[in-house]
């Protein structure tokens, strides 16, 4: 099928490209001579094409013209046929891109010889010096000319994503594609490694401390080690020039089997989906945000320690861990139309909890550099046997892998450029580390007690539990508290009697305390068979409770029946302590590992559990 051919009305020459140059119909060139227009016989006419209502022809990447004479602005696509218009920035990005970078400075008293509106080298604002990623853009669109310029050039994308894949089919075309033939054009150019200049992420804050004592929780009471992925969203961070924090409100267990010292989880994650979907629902823009593991050994010179594993003299991240980032970033990227893909990088952030030098437990934070998901995209490199260093992967058949450079400053102070094959150190895929800290917010709860808990808040009024109708403000308010939990949000709604609509009302009632536009919300949800569905539940569940449990409810010891040939435990005072201490886990004084009940010594430090 023959390609439609365009209409001689819309299309014109210039002596220029863009539309500085001036331009000359097709209709008035009938009987007249290059030359008689103006064209030298070295240059080149550039030739445009308008836009018609039809949609038969299509814009040149030039400034194109009307046929009314008019200057129509170009759709901003790139090269691979991305529409960048479409692509939808974060909202924080949106905000930063209106704003000018530039720290501002009050006029200076003591060296100020100006009145108050004019401006000296000591009052200016400065530019920025340590760069987030907003900031890096703002550096790059510095020596470009303003928005409302006419050049077409203002709305080529500053940034240009790394690839060290062959290019299939080739440009050139005048060739078999790789692996028959390979040539200049379709080449990866050789890469070398050096420490990024900005920063995607620039700190990462956690809605409540709980967030992590739930996964040292788990370490506590097993020993192994615990995964898991923070749920949350970006924000401004004003305390860095431009800079974006990632705000941790939840996190997320997936499946995954621990160890002493490692674990294994489940690739690809198969609820990412659900979670996804529960996050948005309970606020826009919440999503996956990181990821977070403990590598914590208990110190064998004293078990009240951990072992202070990560430092200058061995590692903050080994290959491995920088690899697993740069794969969860490669599947995490940023979506922004300052990259002719409409992607760039990532803000993925990978959270460790380990022991600082004192013995305690932290939180240190990190991310791949670009030159590290670019890496890992093509496959070429590997974790090594050293944490330290990476491996440059030797090519199989039908693969190529670019030469890889590393540059360092050697003993004398001179910048000498190495070979990265087969290793280099992992410093090099490293972006420098960015502060983390707790803020009051969320709470947490375990999702162990969730029908036990949802009893408890009933019982505290004399109701029937069937008949919402009946149940005074207080409890209602109890209940919305209740409700206000990630873990119990997303369990009800990916495994609860809930349906997808219902599912979607219990999260906007979760969050109906943060949004006011939710307010009626949590009515409907006590309307909902889903709801109904959870009472039932829970009220043949409390029925069937067993007598001791409501004992240890309570702080005390259940009584043992006649017949079993215990004795009578004591009661009261410290009698009913002693017996409450040994029916359930305890915690060992000195290394807080939770033992089993019935336990005399630790499981892990082997000393005695009365201290």
């Amino acid at each position: 099928m023959d390609e439609p051919q365009p209409d001689p009305a819309t299309l014109s020459l210039s002596n220029q490209p863009g539309a500085s140059g001036e331009k000359v119909g097709f209709d008035a060139l009938r009987g007249r001579k290059v030359g008689d227009m103006g064209f030298s016989g070295a240059s080149e006419p550039a030739q445009t094409q308008a836009q018609t209502t039809s949609g038969t022809t299509t814009a040149a990447p030039a400034a194109s013209a009307s046929t009314s004479g008019s200057e129509a602005k170009p759709t901003r696509q790139a090269a691979s046929g991305v529409d960048l218009s479409k692509v939808v920035e974060p909202e924080v990005d949106q905000y930063w891109r209106t704003q000018d970078g530039k720290i501002e400075r009050k006029r200076d008293a003591a060296f100020c010889r100006h009145g108050d509106k004019a401006m000296c080298d000591y009052c200016m604002p400065l530019e920025i010096k340590h760069l987030s990623f907003n900031a890096h853009l703002r550096k790059l669109l510095a020596g470009r000319p303003p928005s409302a310029a006419t050049s077409s050039s203002v709305d080529l994308p500053p940034l240009d994503p790394l690839s060290l894949s062959v290019i299939t089919p080739c440009p050139s075309g005048s060739h078999p594609p790789f692996p028959e033939g390979i040539c200049s054009k379709c080449q990866p150019s050789a890469l070398t490694l050096q420490s990024q200049p900005f920063r995607m992420v620039d700190h990462v804050e956690f809605a409540t401390p709980n967030l992590i004592d739930s996964i040292l929780t788990a370490w506590r009471k097993t020993g192994n080690q615990r995964f898991a992925f923070l749920i949350g969203h970006y924000d401004r961070y004003d305390k860095v020039p431009m800079g974006v924090k990632a705000v941790v409100e939840a996190v997320w267990e997936p499946r995954q089997e621990g160890e002493v010292d490692g674990l294994t989880i489940e690739v690809p994650w198969s609820d990412e989906k659900q979670v996804a979907q529960v996050a948005e629902w309970c606020e826009k823009g919440l999503g996956v945000v990181g990821m977070i593991y403990t590598d914590l050994t208990p110190d064998p010179d004293d078990i009240t320690k951990t072992l202070y594993k990560r430092h200058a003299q061995s590692f903050t991240a080994s290959a491995l861990e920088m690899l697993t980032s740069a794969k969860y970033q490669v599947l995490h990227p940023l979506a922004t139309r300052a990259s002719p893909t409409g992607q760039f990088s990532s803000r993925f952030v990978t959270c460790c909890l380990t022991a600082t030098e004192d013995g305690n437990i932290d939180v240190i934070a990190w991310q791949a550099s670009e030159h590290g998901e670019a890496m890992v995209k093509a496959n070429a490199v590997e974790a090594s046997v050293d944490p330290g260093t990476v491996r440059v992967r030797k090519p199989s058949d039908g693969e190529y892998i670019p030469e890889v450079f590393y540059s360092f400053k050697n003993e004398y102070g001179i910048q000498v450029k190495m070979p990265a094959k087969p290793t280099f150190p992992v410093e090099y895929l490293f972006v420098n580390s960015f502060p983390v800290e707790n803020r009051p917010g969320l709470s947490d709860q375990s999702m162990e007690l969730v029908v036990r808990e949802l009893l408890r808040i009933l019982r505290g009024a004399d109701l029937e539990i069937g008949d919402v109708g009946t149940w005074p403000s207080r409890i209602r308010e109890d209940v919305q508290r209740w409700l206000s939990d990630w873990h119990l949000v997303a369990f009800l709604a990916m495994h609860g009697p809930f349906s997808p609509k219902e599912a979607e009302t219990l999260a906007h009632a979760a969050t109906a305390h943060k949004h006011p536009e939710h307010k009626g919300a949590l009515e409907e949800l006590f309307r909902s068979g889903g709801w109904q569905t959870l009472l039932t539940i829970a009220e043949s569940s409390g029925s069937a409770m067993d007598t001791n449990d409501r004992f240890s409810q309570m702080g005390i010891a259940s009584p043992q029946r006649s017949g079993t040939g215990a004795s009578t435990p004591a009661t009261g005072g410290a009698g009913a302590a002693a017996a409450a201490e040994a029916s359930g886990p305890k915690a060992c004084p000195h290394c807080t590992f939770i033992n089993e009940p019935g336990n005399t010594d630790c499981d892990v430090c082997g000393l005695p559990l009365s201290g």
